[in-house]
């Protein structure tokens, strides 16, 4: 996630202005990556990062301050073949009523090889995995109650699929 295309500069925030929000990442198995749009897949999530309370930083900081790359591990116990990645930040910063928060993706297919051909974790469809009266998505980041947040969707997969 750039400011620009093809600026891989750092020299602006990749997620500008008050744009905080979490950062999550999920995979889904397609038969051929190179065509699959990813409709009816199902998406499981195997990274995120929302808010850390005690150093007051978000996901989308942390985006910043890394160029936009986002670093994350590849299940290592999932079937070998053709996957998307979604990579996606949403921004709470107009988030304090119906239809504020804004969401940011960017998808890549990749080819997942030496796979230990085991099962695929349960995932959930996209869309269909949020609602806008969520917790994570419905949220006022700006009034003084604001202490902690919940990020949007499905857990992390289990431990045991790494």
């Amino acid at each position: 996630m750039h400011a620009q295309p093809n600026d891989r500069s750092c020299s602006k925030e990749a997620i500008g202005g008050n744009h905080y929000g979490p950062v999550m990442v999920y995979m889904a198995k397609v038969d051929d990556a190179g065509s699959a749009d990813g409709a009816g897949a199902s998406w499981f999530k195997v990274d995120e990062f929302g808010y850390d309370a005690g150093a007051k930083t978000w996901g989308t900081d942390e985006l910043n301050k890394n160029c936009g790359k986002r670093t994350f591990k590849v299940p290592s116990k999932i079937p070998a073949g053709d996957y998307l990645v979604r990579a996606e930040a949403i921004a709470l910063h107009a988030a304090g009523q119906t239809g504020g928060a804004q969401f940011y993706m960017s998808c890549y297919q990749v080819k997942v090889s030496g796979g230990d051909g085991g099962q695929l974790p349960t995932g959930v469809k996209i869309p269909g995995a949020y609602s806008a009266s969520d917790p994570g998505i419905l949220i006022d980041i700006w009034g003084n109650s604001f202490k902690e947040y919940t990020i949007p969707g499905p857990a992390v997969i289990d431990q045991s699929f790494f």
